[in-house]
């Protein structure tokens, strides 16, 4: 084998390896449709009418922004964001790697480590001992419907866009290299996930503490995210949410 096959061959193993593929946007919005189906329907069901009443805050504020923006159709918007999303990155992968086929066992892989992330950082936040982030709803499946909101909505808020929009405004205006960018996006982003839950009428009771862990919260799930990417990112924020639940449930 010469030099420039070996090189290709040895390319073309680390482009379709669990590592590189479970983190690009194609299976991301594979792995995540179910969990955003559920989320949905359950929604639904629980709301009726009443489309923002049972929803995780961060879906509301986005939904709330889709809203001023495009009027009435604003509050599905986000549902055609995400079919529109998915497509793109079908086409993305498509061209880029020639490749459209979904492994199953690479999606198993991913479950799998999610639940590790995520119970990594619960035994994180219970050594502190206080235990963050838990959904508020009233009944267990109220809880466990905003558990998964939280894992999709606030991850692809304060993940995805916040670091996507910060990483280009430092670049642009401090004009640092990207992985510098990159690690002070990923600490910003970590100050406004921890500052989300104070704000509104639903929410928490400021303390210095709780602040604090939700931050390096922040910073553990943001870390996850440029290394692992969002579906197993969500998966992980939304596992540590069900522990607490069950938790709370059993308690």
């Amino acid at each position: 084998m010469t030099q420039t096959s070996e090189d290709t061959y040895r390319s073309t193993i680390r482009s379709t390896s669990y590592w590189h593929l479970s983190r690009s946007p194609f299976y991301s919005f594979v792995f995540t449709l179910p969990f955003f189906a559920l989320y949905e329907i359950a929604t639904l069901t629980l709301n009726k009418n009443q489309i923002l009443h049972i929803r995780n805050g961060a879906d509301v504020l986005l939904r709330h922004f889709t809203h001023l923006v495009l009027g009435d159709l604003g509050i599905h918007a986000l549902n055609i964001v995400f079919i529109v999303g998915f497509v793109v990155s079908f086409l993305l992968q498509k061209n880029r790697r020639q490749m459209t086929t979904v492994r199953g066992a690479y999606l198993m892989q991913m479950f799998t480590e999610g639940l590790l992330w995520g119970g990594l950082l619960f035994v994180f936040i219970k050594l502190a001992p206080t235990l963050l982030s838990f959904p508020s709803g009233r009944s267990l499946i109220q809880q466990i419907t905003l558990a998964v909101g939280a894992g999709l909505y606030e991850e692809f808020l304060f993940r995805v866009v916040a670091i996507f929009l910060l990483i280009a405004v430092i670049g642009a205006i401090l004009k640092w290299e990207r992985r510098w960018c990159t690690f002070t996006a990923v600490i910003i982003s970590a100050f406004l996930f921890a500052s989300f839950h104070y704000i509104g009428i639903f929410g928490e009771i400021f303390t210095l503490r709780t602040f604090l862990l939700r931050t390096i919260a922040g910073l553990f799930l943001g870390i996850v995210y440029i290394f692992r990417g969002f579906g197993i990112t969500a998966l992980a924020h939304m596992s540590y949410d069900f522990i607490v639940v069950s938790i709370i449930t059993t308690a």
